[in-house]
């Protein structure tokens, strides 16, 4: 017992362990990817408002080199041809229109014609500072920058630039996919992380319980060895007195065998719960083991109403032996509570059915029934609510369910009875 505790506190420890290196991993990971996602978008936005600012610039600077080698009058009889050329040069793609205006708001030139001659209320702002996405008429977002164009003679032109916003959108909504595509792997690792936490806890019951059945195993072969010795001394001597002695004396001998016999099968059972389940898969008809099990339960309960449904044309393939068991142990159950419940009707039905590739198999009874608590625990090992129940049963039929895949799902309601519902895989 001490080595088990200890090997338990070693698993723990272990598992423990592997949690926290997991969730370092996924942390560290996350954060850089979280991190890598944020400067990224961030670079991203400040490359595209420098790439307009650049591509204005250029603009700018090619239509002042112009404008200020030409005398103020010259300019004002400029018309809207330049800057239409500008907009339709392939050097400057992506601008959206180009204004001059002098110091009081009068459009001089305009990319658009019909603007030319009009006021218009300029914002006080730096001239030089960029400042972003002035709404048109038409509600497009634009990029706008305004130069300043100073003269000899003291006069000064404001000269506006406005450009398309869409290659730098373009290049911050792929950011912003990029970023997107970082948070679903950070949200997708820490799911990773919260269900590795649980694979490795699942582990960790795994390896405990794995390690308390091997301990128990060896303790109940132990035992059962040691038990059987003097047991079978017993039973033949019960056997042999009760032929030679008073009637007086044989009832007494009878409990003693018949409680041997209770330990013997108790002995089993332990050996059978505690040790490795062998499977040995053969063809069979369902309804042929169905009817030899109930012969023997019909001639053992002759006052209970057996009700039976069943295709005799449903074949399975599974272990006819271990499936056997866990039938009788099922009726059994069932034969128990009908009894117990002491109604004048007592019935169980077997009831058969097939579903597309898997076989529905039910055993119901009008018996006692079970409360929520007792159900939940009815296939825990050593639970039982029988005066002289060993509480394997349902946890031996819970077992050989596993090893033979079949889905085991009891329904029961306090006076009411108990449904047991076997999903057996139908033969492939």
């Amino acid at each position: 017992m001490k080595d088990l505790k200890i090997h338990n506190f070693l698993s723990r420890y272990k598992n423990l362990w592997s949690v926290i290196i997991l969730w370092s991993i996924v942390l560290t990971s996350s954060i850089i990817l979280l991190v890598g996602a944020f400067f990224t978008y961030k670079n991203t936005k400040i490359a595209a408002e420098n790439s307009l600012k650049m591509q204005a610039m250029g603009i700018a600077i090619t239509v002042q080199s112009f404008l200020q080698s030409l005398e103020l009058e010259e300019i004002k009889v400029l018309d809207y041809a330049l800057f239409s050329e500008i907009i339709l040069n392939e050097k400057w793609e992506g601008v959206a229109f180009i204004s001059l205006y002098d110091e009081k708001g009068n459009i001089i030139l305009h990319s658009n014609p019909e603007l030319i001659g009009k006021k218009i209320e300029l914002k006080k702002h730096p001239y030089y500072p960029y400042y972003y996405y002035l709404i048109l008429g038409t509600l497009e977002k634009v990029f706008v920058t305004d130069f300043k164009i100073n003269f000899p003679q003291g006069n000064y032109y404001i000269l506006r630039v406005a450009l398309h916003t869409y290659p730098a959108e373009l290049m911050i909504g792929k950011a912003k996919i990029f970023v997107l595509i970082n948070i679903t792997a950070s949200i997708g690792l820490i799911i990773f992380g919260i269900l590795g936490t649980f694979l490795v806890r699942k582990i960790e019951r795994m390896q405990i319980k794995f390690k308390e059945l091997e301990s128990i195993s060896l303790m109940t072969k132990i035992l059962a060895h040691e038990i059987r010795n003097p047991l079978g001394s017993i039973k033949g001597f019960s056997q042999y007195l009760m032929g030679r002695v008073d009637e007086k004396f044989k009832d007494p001998l009878k409990i003693i065998f018949n409680e041997t016999l209770r330990i013997e099968r108790l002995t089993d059972e332990l050996l059978f719960y505690t040790n490795p389940v062998k499977i040995n898969l053969t063809e069979f008809f369902l309804s042929e083991l169905l009817e030899e099990i109930l012969i023997s339960f019909k001639n053992t309960y002759p006052e209970i109403d057996f009700k039976f449904n069943l295709n005799n044309e449903i074949k399975v393939k599974s272990d006819r032996d271990k499936l056997k068991e866990i039938i009788i142990n099922l009726l059994q159950n069932a034969i128990d509570a009908v009894l117990e419940a002491n109604k004048e009707k007592r019935i169980v039905s077997l009831n058969v059915e097939k579903r597309e590739n898997k076989i529905k198999f039910e055993i119901i009874d009008n018996g006692i029934g079970m409360d929520k608590e007792t159900l939940e625990k009815a296939t825990e090992p050593f639970f039982t609510t029988k005066p002289k129940g060993s509480g394997l049963g349902l946890a031996i039929v819970n077992k050989l369910c596993e090893a033979l895949s079949i889905k085991l799902k009891i329904e029961s309601k306090k006076g009411d009875g108990t449904r047991v519902c076997l999903i057996i895989p139908e033969l492939p």
